[in-house]
């Protein structure tokens, strides 16, 4: 056992550590990707109620909204 890399993730330090915490930062992006999509889809399940007067504007703010969600995946590289 090497009681000094232990030591160092117990203090926070080294390369372990470092690991750790950049996975915890990931896993809270993720997590923040996760919540805003699932709002993305709350909104567009909203628009796409059968008895709606805008049939075509919703559409089109599906269309946006479902746009601007695949963006903003595709860039924060999470899902890839």
């Amino acid at each position: 056992m090497n009681y000094e890399a232990l030591s160092s993730l117990m203090d926070g330090n080294g390369e372990l550590a470092g690991a750790m915490v950049g996975q915890e930062q990931q896993v809270e992006r993720l997590v923040q990707q996760l919540r805003f999509m699932n709002e993305v889809l709350a909104q567009v399940h909203e628009l796409a109620e059968e008895k709606t007067k805008t049939p075509l504007y919703n559409l089109a703010m599906i269309h946006s909204k479902a746009q601007v969600a695949l963006r903003v995946a595709a860039k924060s590289g999470l899902l890839s």
